[in-house]
């Protein structure tokens, strides 16, 4: 009792300590002090306080952060109502320029510039943990939004991921964000940099792969930068960005980063849908350095001034006069030459010679020529033989740096036929970027032209794609590219991705944009849209690969069908989701309300309502086959008449005002005849449509249901009209032999005139347009033949159907058409909310069928168990990055084990190398032995896939496979110098070093196969395998992480 407070009841004095805590208050006023008999009343409001207290709080972070499950409908509904379209993006104005100074008290980092409102927007949201998509044109300032989250995660000495499309860019943004932050680390496929640091640097493919595995690394990660996520559209590697974007924890945010597109809010809307967190997009039209855009017509010293400027930077409005002077520049030159005539190479060199020394004179270089062809880059980099762009003191700077650094290259790798033509070349300032150069003169060409000792590069597309390296100067050499199936011209974005280098911040005041007419000038429409057009969309090009699904399977943690709902490509339909579940009700609702058909006689009505149905969608599809043939269409021109049979007017007299062909559709503009105030009691309703349609079946035992009454065509009473536009030929029931002798083409002036100017309307045409269709007492259809199998046998269905429709004894009753009506309502109902279920759920996605035949091809080869768990083949498979069925099936049929290490690898290059013209290699017998197995065993998939219907045949299963470079391969691995490999291929230099790279990650990963199989000599022969390829020039070290 002594060492226990009297009124608290607290032990003074803690049990083993020899002093304690005075409870005692000091300085207090005694009557502050609460009684024993207060305590009550006063813990009660407190207590109350507190609960209200904590109320406010909850909603407040309830209103912040949305629920993920619970609550998310209404929450959804909440945002349709109050935001309309867009719910989970908001735009932000990036004109507004916030005071960050006042609104943030300490900057993470401050920048040696002043930063632009767009830029100030996106590190406020920063600050607020926020997800941000910035969307802006090439050079606009991007990275620094990039660069400001590693600054504040390091302030919050959190983790932040930085991802890229390309390895390239990843080594470039290496070295850059070292230089300002320090510690940061860097993953690609063949390189791994203190890969514990607080900022991470990789390609979105290993990030998908760590998440895929569990890995810890999101443990204390804060953000993910997607630089160029735009990269969403490639076709091949697009649907990364999406498993990621899926798959991220809730806690982690995002920064996405793209050029300029058409649909960004649209995107965001998706990633803040998937992640159920605000995504505020930042997008700016503006570029820091306006272009304009030029037309080169010369071909000579003569004609180099022939610079038309065809977009100013200014109003960046087309001038179609300079267009027009090219036009007449060039055809002044050709006059007496054929207009198809290609220009020689000796006359396109002459003519890039002129045109560069032009260039020179008016200042415009550095200058960077985009070709689309690695062909044409190296043939047109050897016919500069004559040109020189450097001073001496340039060319003593561009020497010593390639001094220094192939200086570490070994031996006769030094002494590259390659190496010593691009030393020459560069050494007068001219350089080639292209993926057939040797990385690391791809990486020494970067590093000049970043330091301004490249005056002219000609290079490929994929210089502009995320490398940083403005200039001053861009030309197109063609605006037409090969995208691998058909020659086209470029389209907007990709001219403007390409534009965009053009013009340096700080030093250009306009940057410039030059296309070079050799001989031929673009089509004035073609310049028009690519260079004022609309940016591509981003678009979704998701697919279920084996990879996905059994690396969802393998964590358990999410369901493959989640993953396929959660797509971009499904993003459209989840947002139709939210009125469906609104439909749902309404309908839910009408249906307690609705009674079904008690009749005797009209016990087969429902029956008869949904063959019905089938009669009338055979009806349609019918007509639109029958009646899509020339013959037919030669008599569908103004002033034919028809019978039309739609949900608004089944079996209406109608006439031809109009017809037009869209996009390989005809439709039809018709008048068509009615009673007056028909449409007054006609609802738009689609059910309602569908029970008038079914009701005209109306038919007796021995009568067609296809021919309806003529009394339908005529009006008894007054007739009136109806203007209906874009009908289809499935909405056509007959084509008759009678035309009208009115003037159609007055008529149409005539409702041409009610339409803009209704009052002053004169309907007398009209009235004797009607009263002449009034006259068709018996109208007589035209017949046609019906002489191919596939029309026949459509025409067979209809006459089944017809003949059923005949045998209901519904028709009989005379209350037929109040009980139809009641029955329709109700099977209509029903059909709706069926229609709804099934849209809601997992068979309705778009990708649900590949996805289940798939599975079926796992199971096939046995991937998958009971229950769909993972057996010791899917495990496997899970460690492959890159056809991960092929090689699982050739390491369990023991594929390997009687090869000798460099037969195997020289074979696995035909996974990687994807050349498709190439000299053939001469194989050894052994060679070819491994290759008829390897395709024999590829093929036991192909053949599971054709069996389940995933494909037709077998046809083209071998063009994933290229071999062009297994005698290249195998003599490397035996040993051989790279200079000596050369001689048996005319593959470029850069393409066999990026496909023994990728070939040394694919042992990797058959090495981690091997592990997981428990087999420790074959893990011991695929490191072998690995060392032997691991050497010299071909995994020399980036320049980027020296």
């Amino acid at each position: 009792k002594e060492n226990v407070d009297e009124f608290l009841e607290l032990l003074v004095v803690p049990p083993g300590f020899p002093r304690g805590m005075e409870f005692t208050e000091q300085n207090s006023v005694t009557s502050d002090r609460i009684t024993e008999e207060e305590a009550p009343a006063k813990i009660k409001d407190l207590v109350k306080k507190l609960d209200e207290a904590m109320v406010v709080e909850l909603e407040k972070k309830a209103s912040e952060h949305p629920p993920t499950d619970q609550g998310q409908e209404a929450e959804e509904e909440e945002g349709d109502s109050v935001t309309g379209k867009y719910h989970w993006a908001i735009e932000l104005d990036a004109e507004h320029e916030p005071d960050i100074y006042t609104q943030i008290a300490n900057l993470a980092y401050q920048f040696p510039f002043q930063l632009d409102p767009f830029q100030k927007q996106a590190i406020l949201k920063l600050h607020s943990h926020d997800n941000v998509m910035v969307a802006a044109h090439t050079s606009a300032g991007k990275t620094v939004v990039a660069e400001y989250a590693i600054a504040l995660s390091n302030h919050h000495m959190t983790k932040v991921i930085y991802t890229s499309p390309i390895k390239a860019l990843s080594n470039q943004k290496f070295r850059d964000f070292k230089e300002k932050f320090g510690e940061v680390g860097l993953l690609t496929g063949d390189i791994q940099i203190n890969t514990s640091a607080p900022c991470l640097i990789m390609t979105t493919e290993i990030l998908r792969s760590m998440l895929y595995n569990g890995s810890d690394i999101t443990r204390d990660l804060e953000w993910v930068i997607f630089d160029e996520v735009h990269y969403i559209n490639n076709v091949e590697r697009g649907v990364v960005w999406e498993e990621v974007l899926i798959m991220l924890p809730e806690h982690v945010s995002v920064i996405l980063l793209s050029a300029t597109v058409a649909n960004v809010t649209d995107f965001a809307e998706w990633v803040g849908n998937t992640k159920r967190k605000k995504v505020y997009v930042v997008k700016t039209p503006r570029r820091p350095v306006p272009l304009q855009h030029h037309l080169y017509t010369g071909n000579s010293d003569k004609t180099s001034k022939e610079l038309f400027r065809i977009i100013s930077a200014d109003n960046k409005k087309f001038h179609a006069e300079e267009y027009e002077r090219a036009k007449a520049a060039l055809a002044l030159r050709k006059k007496g030459k054929h207009d198809n005539a290609r220009p020689s190479k000796q006359t396109e060199r002459n003519t890039v010679l002129s045109f560069v020394r032009m260039m020179e004179r008016e200042n415009l270089l550095p200058a960077v020529i985009f070709i689309l062809s690695k062909a044409r880059i190296n043939e047109l980099a050897e016919g500069l033989h004559t040109l020189d762009l450097t001073v001496s003191k340039e060319k003593g700077q561009i020497r010593d740096f390639i001094i220094k650094c192939v200086g570490r290259l070994k031996g006769s790798d030094k002494n590259l036929p390659q190496i010593v033509f691009l030393q020459e070349l560069l050494s007068r300032g001219i350089a080639i970027h292209h993926s057939g150069v040797l990385p690391l003169m791809k990486e020494i060409t970067e590093m000049l032209f970043e330091r301004g000792l490249i005056k002219l590069l000609l290079a490929t597309e994929t210089f502009a794609m995320g490398i940083n390296m403005p200039t001053r100067t861009v030309v197109f050499d063609s605006i037409e590219k090969f995208d691998g199936t058909c020659k086209r011209l470029l389209d907007t974005s990709e001219y403007i991705q390409m534009a965009g280098r053009a013009g340096r911040r700080g030093l250009d005041t306009t940057g410039t944009v030059i296309i070079l007419c050799k001989g031929k000038l673009p089509e004035y429409h073609d310049l028009v849209s690519m260079t004022q057009g609309k940016a591509t969309d981003l678009s979704s090009h998701f697919k279920p690969t084996y990879n996905m699904i059994l690396s969802v399977l393998k964590g358990r943690d999410l369901k493959v069908e989640d993953m396929l709902k959660r797509s971009f490509a499904e993003h459209e339909e989840q947002i139709k989701s939210r009125g469906y579940k609104k439909e749902r009700e309404k309908l839910e609702k009408e249906l307690q309300q609705l009674e079904p058909v008690k009749c005797s006689i009209c016990r087969d009505i429902d029956q008869f309502y949904m063959d019905g149905m089938i009669m009338v969608e055979l009806e349609r599809e019918f007509r639109s086959r029958i009646l899509d043939t020339p013959r037919v269409g030669k008599l569908l021109h103004p002033g034919r008449l028809l019978v039309i049979s739609t949900a608004q007017f089944p079996y209406h007299l109608a006439v031809i005002l109009a017809s037009q062909i869209r996009a390989e559709v005809r439709e039809l503009t018709l008048v068509v005849l009615h009673e007056a105030n028909y449409l007054s009691g006609i609802s738009s309703d689609t059910g309602e449509g569908w029970q008038r349609s079914v009701g005209l079946l109306k038919c007796s035992p021995g009568v067609n249901c296809r021919t309806p009454n003529t009394a339908l065509l005529r009006p008894s009473e007054e007739p009136d009209f109806a203007l209906c536009n874009g009908v289809l030929l499935q909405d056509i029931a007959a084509v008759l032999q009678d035309k009208v002798q009115t003037d159609m083409e007055g008529i149409r002036k005539n409702l041409q005139q009610q339409k803009y100017n209704p009052r002053n309307w004169n309907r007398t045409p009209v009235d004797s347009l009607l009263r002449e269709m009034m006259q068709v007492t018996r109208p007589s259809e035209i017949k046609y033949e019906v002489n191919d199998m596939e029309r026949v046998e459509l025409l067979e269905k209809v006459e089944k159907q017809c003949a059923v429709m005949s045998r209901f004894s519904c028709t009989n009753c005379c209350s037929y058409d109040q009980h139809l009506n009641q029955a329709s309502k109700l099977l209509y109902a029903k059909l709706q909310l069926e229609r709804i279920a099934y849209s809601l759920s997992y068979e309705s996605l778009q990708f649900m069928p590949e996805f289940e035949v798939r599975v079926k091809v796992l199971r096939r080869l046995r991937y998958l168990g009971s229950g769909d768990q993972l057996k010791l083949k899917g495990k496997a498979a899970c460690a492959m990055s890159t056809s991960e069925l092929v090689i699982t099936e050739l390491v369990f049929d023991n594929f390997f084990k009687d090869l000798a290490v460099e037969a195997m690898v020289a074979i696995l290059s035909c996974m990687v190398f994807q050349q498709k013209r190439c000299s053939e290699p001469e194989l050894t017998p052994e060679l070819e032995h491994a290759k008829e197995q390897f395709l024999k065993l590829a093929h036991k998939i192909v053949e599971a896939e054709v069996e389940e219907g995933l494909r037709a045949n077998d046809a083209d299963f071998q063009e994933q496979f290229r071999f062009g470079l297994v005698e290249v391969v195998w003599r490397w691995a035996k040993g051989e110098e790279f200079s000596a490999i050369m001689q048996y291929t005319d593959v470029d230099e850069g393409t066999i070093v990026r496909c023994i790279t990728r070939l040394d990650e694919v042992l990797r990963c058959i090495k981690d196969v091997a592990r997981i199989v428990g087999d420790v000599d074959f893990e011991s022969k695929m490191e072998r395998a690995s060392l032997t390829i691991k050497r010299d020039i071909v995994f020399a070290a980036s320049l980027y992480v020296q």
